[in-house]
């Protein structure tokens, strides 16, 4: 059964939440409290995997009551509440929430967000491992930058607006330029400026572009190379989302959605690389060896698999979930397309079977991505949509 806590300094907005999940207390062991001071005794005594708190509070604020349970319990999925317009408010929450929701929030929104963290959390569903991953000092969050991007995505704004705030960062913009000017975006033209990258590309690949530098920039007590794993993993993206446009008829929206898994299924290894106890040599090893069985022995679980479960925490879509997901070759469902379509791009990159792909033209990147494709399709007959055993996914991946 799940356990949530929810915190919040009105009795009335507490006993209306009480009233409206009602219906889910078979599923749920939900605790109210009124304020932080209380909300911390009781984390002192039980653990929750849910926490859903409100912003405003006297005392200790929603965004300083997250902050002390991301040092305590970093496994806790953290969701705020805020009805406050203020904007240095709103940023300051979402660097210590997973999930930042509107207040009055609707409370099928709330309990379908709920609802998609405890799926994840039955990616890490053991306790043992769980408690692994709540060693680690704090779980990788996006950051600021991208929140005020999304914030400003839904609000329709404009091309010129959405890149005035990826501007305010140099490195980010040098960053995203970097990226689409390279040859695994197979571009026509070079892009000069971030407005024009959304032009070509949308908002939804400068998004991903965004969480990935977001997630991988953000300093901490790692044994792995987060600028190493960070460009392994741009390279698959952009190399994940060419192969998924030649393999399939995929839409656009969905060519974003593999370029966001493959810019973030490597995230875990930041996780991973981050447990306490854990020899850091040995853990080094291990991480540095990219082969999810190992990890598996070593951790009891592997990289692909925190990555979903963070995806899920950060309210990402199912479907980039499952093509995570299924990278890891031991989770349901079978490996998706667009999972195959990152496996193919991550077999080409890890095995340097891209080295000087940049310098050749497109019929070649094309022939080399069918080429492996077959090579793949073969090793797991008869179709890449279903599911490898174990041992055939490790030599995919």
């Amino acid at each position: 059964m799940l356990k949530i806590l929810f915190v919040d300094d009105q009795p009335s907005v507490l006993e209306e939440t009480q009233r409206a999940t009602q219906d889910m207390r078979h599923q749920w062991d939900m605790s109210f409290v009124a304020g932080a001071d209380e909300a911390m005794d009781l984390l002192d005594r039980e653990a929750f995997d849910v926490i859903v708190s409100d912003m405003r509070m006297p005392g200790l604020d929603g965004a300083e009551l997250l902050f002390l349970v991301r040092s305590c319990s970093p496994s806790t999925a953290r969701i705020m509440l805020s009805g406050c317009e203020e904007d240095e408010l709103i940023f300051r929450s979402t660097r210590v929430a997973h999930q930042f929701l509107s207040k009055p929030c609707d409370v099928d929104q709330l309990k379908n967000a709920i609802a998609e963290i405890r799926a994840v959390q039955g990616v890490v569903s053991s306790e043992e491992i769980r408690a692994l991953i709540g060693r680690v000092d704090q779980l990788p969050a996006l950051g600021e930058v991208y929140q005020r991007l999304v914030q400003a995505i839904e609000a329709d704004s404009s091309a010129q607006q959405l890149a005035a705030i990826v501007c305010e960062d140099v490195a980010l913009t040098a960053e995203i330029l970097r990226l689409l000017n390279s040859a695994f975006f197979g571009l026509s033209r070079r892009v000069e400026s971030v407005e024009q990258a959304i032009g070509l590309l949308g908002t939804d690949v400068l998004r991903a572009i965004v969480a990935g530098y977001s997630v991988f920039s953000q300093p901490g007590r790692m044994v792995v190379d987060a600028d190493v794993v960070s460009r392994r993993s741009q390279q698959v993206a952009a190399l994940a989302r060419h192969t998924h446009r030649i393999l399939t008829d995929a839409s656009r929206s969905e060519l974003a959605d593999v370029y966001l898994a493959g810019m973030l299924h490597e995230v875990g290894a930041l996780v991973l690389g981050s447990i306490e106890g854990m020899d850091p040599v040995d853990a080094k090893a291990v991480l540095g060896s990219n082969d999810n069985t190992v990890e598996r022995l070593a951790f009891g679980v592997d990289r692909f698999a925190v990555s979903s479960y963070l995806l899920g925490l950060w309210a990402f879509s199912s479907e980039v979930i499952q093509a995570v997901a299924s990278l890891s070759g031991r989770l349901e469902p079978p490996m998706t397309s667009m999972g195959w379509s990152i496996a193919v791009a991550r077999h080409i990159i890890v095995n340097n079977l891209a080295d000087g792909l940049e310098a050749v033209d497109a019929e070649a990147i094309e022939k080399l991505i069918r080429s492996v494709d077959e090579q793949l399709v073969a090793l797991a007959p008869p179709t890449p949509l279903t599911e490898p055993q174990d041992g055939v996914r490790s030599a995919l991946i």
